[in-house]
């Protein structure tokens, strides 16, 4: 009885931890969007900030790899499941759903601003979840909807709806919304794939190396052919005063690496409300303090992120269990 008590104490604490760190590393996402809209707009290029970004976390990583047995041993391990078929080679695409999310960044946070970007962001993302969640994709149990995930996602995308009009209203192209959406509901397989290559390479690193590694490649050809498209480099940061700008990559280390290791204790959906929870605070600070989108926060952006976070209340309900 008292090892069964110790085991479910210990089940809880590890998923509280699990929770604030996702909620952590959410609010490093929030800051990423910051970075990356400023470069993409000093750069005069999405596709290049994206590459940057991405590149620069590959170095991070790399420079870990290169440092740690373990993670060395890590990379090894998984690369060797991927090449004999244990692990199929499709699931060391998610880099590519991550390339998607500093493109949206790039080209979406200086109209709409950053709450705005991450509430349709987790939109997305709630809606890819509830499917995944609902396969043998991720590394814990499936978790099927119940009544209380999708009425909570529903409130959710009601919250996003009202930022959208908001936003829409002040003459940002129906796109800008859009775009983080595509991006979100992406992100939902690609954190369930990464969960897996880091449960069978029994290394979180691996799959946080191999995602930024594959998302580089994609972005240095789509970088190469918008340089052969005839585009050129508006400007460089100026150092040090925008070093800010190239945190970026470093954010998207810090929340690959932390929902790699969490989405196991925590099931996508739940993974992502808890990111959502800790993406809206930073945004919201980052938004208030600087000012830098098109699109200026109101009333209407305050009532989205009430009811957007009623929803996460609602979705994050554990169902009572049924006496006979």
């Amino acid at each position: 009885m008292s090892s069964a008590a110790d085991s479910s104490s210990h089940l809880r604490l590890t998923a509280t931890l699990s929770a604030l760190a996702t909620v952590g590393a959410g609010a490093a996402m929030a800051l990423q969007g910051s970075a990356n809209g400023a470069l993409g707009g000093i750069l005069g290029s999405g596709v290049l900030a994206a590459t940057c970004s991405f590149l620069t976390g590959l170095v991070i990583l790399a420079v870990v790899v290169v440092s740690l047995p373990s993670a060395r041993a890590g990379v090894a391990r998984a690369w060797r499941l991927v090449r004999t078929g244990e692990v199929p080679w499709w699931m060391t695409l998610g880099g590519i759903a991550g390339c998607t999310v500093v493109l949206a960044q790039a080209f979406t946070v200086p109209l709409i601003g950053v709450a705005v970007f991450t509430m349709a962001y987790i939109a997305g993302q709630l809606v890819g979840a509830l499917v995944v969640d609902n396969t043998e994709l991720p590394p814990g149990a499936r978790k099927r909807p119940t009544v209380g995930r999708l009425l909570g996602s529903a409130i959710v995308l009601a919250g996003v709806s009202l930022s959208a009009v908001h936003v829409l209203g002040q003459g940002v192209p129906l796109w800008a919304p859009v775009l983080p959406f595509v991006a979100g509901a992406l992100t939902a397989a690609q954190q369930a794939t990464n969960g897996r290559l880091k449960m069978m390479s029994r290394s979180a690193v691996a799959a946080t190396f191999t995602n930024f590694l594959v998302g580089s490649v994609v972005l240095v050809i789509a970088s190469a052919v918008t340089f052969l498209a005839g585009a050129g480099i508006a400007g460089l940061p100026e150092l040090p005063g925008d070093w800010w700008v190239l945190i970026g990559g470093a954010c998207g280390v810090i929340f690959i690496g932390v929902t790699t290791q969490t989405v196991a204790h925590l099931g996508v959906l739940l993974l992502s409300l808890m990111s959502l929870f800790g993406n809206l605070l930073g945004s919201l600070v980052i938004d208030l303090t600087f000012h830098t989108a098109k699109a200026a926060i109101g009333p209407m952006t305050f009532a989205s992120m009430a009811v957007v976070l009623a929803g996460v209340v609602v979705t994050s309900l554990r169902p009572r269990p049924t006496r006979y």
